[in-house]
């Protein structure tokens, strides 16, 4: 019994270790241009906000966006769902967890379905689901060079 336990407690504690050391690992993307960099091919690319900028309705992020001038960039937008597949391979909550830059929360895209629906982005599992406009969901939002 008590070499079960012991073997039991040293997996724990050894795997709670190497967890502890992977967070620490985490680095964020490389900055430039105003913003975390996403993709960059060519001299062209894809830079998000370092923070999400709020949370709103879908006509308000639209908007926040458009109105938004961050590190002296005026030309930022919410991004297209392809373009949060990308974001979230970079900034995705298990990767960023240690640096607790983005909560966990659905974010809009900019991709409408319908007059009164809107695509939304789970940071967290990658999951994208359409939502009322209405709801608040919070905003990330993208520039292109």
């Amino acid at each position: 019994m008590s070499v079960k336990f012991f073997t039991i407690l040293l997996f724990v504690i050894s795997g709670s270790y190497f967890s502890m050391g992977q967070r620490a690992n985490v680095k964020a993307p490389q900055e430039k241009l105003g913003g975390f960099l996403i993709f960059e091919k060519d001299n062209h690319g894809l830079i998000a906000t370092t923070k999400d900028i709020g949370q709103y309705d879908y006509p308000n992020a639209l908007l926040a966006c458009e109105n938004l001038v961050l590190n002296g960039f005026d030309d930022w937008r919410l991004p297209t769902r392809e373009e949060f597949e990308l974001i979230h391979q970079k900034l995705n909550l298990k990767k960023m967890k240690s640096n607790n830059v983005f909560k966990s929360a659905w974010f809009w895209t900019s991709t409408e379905i319908d007059q009164e629906h809107a695509v939304t982005h789970n940071l967290n599992t990658g999951m994208q689901t359409n939502y009322f406009k209405r709801l608040n969901m919070r905003v990330i939002a993208v520039r292109s060079f």
